[in-house]
């Protein structure tokens, strides 16, 4: 194979490999969890500890 034909390849396994991330992170099956993880930064923090985290503080 010359070189112009492997990047070729290169690159369109790249261009497949990229379109195939972005379908699977639009799809609506994603959704629901994506939604969770943004309001992840906006939860209370005030919450107490569970029983854990009380023990990896202590030791």
């Amino acid at each position: 194979m010359e070189m112009g034909m492997v990047r070729g390849l290169i690159t369109l396994i790249i261009l497949v490999l990229f379109v195939g991330i972005w379908a699977w992170s639009w799809s609506r099956n994603r959704h629901t969890e994506f939604d969770a993880a943004s309001r992840l930064p906006l939860g209370d923090d005030k919450q107490p500890p569970c029983n854990e985290e009380l023990k990896e503080q202590r030791s």
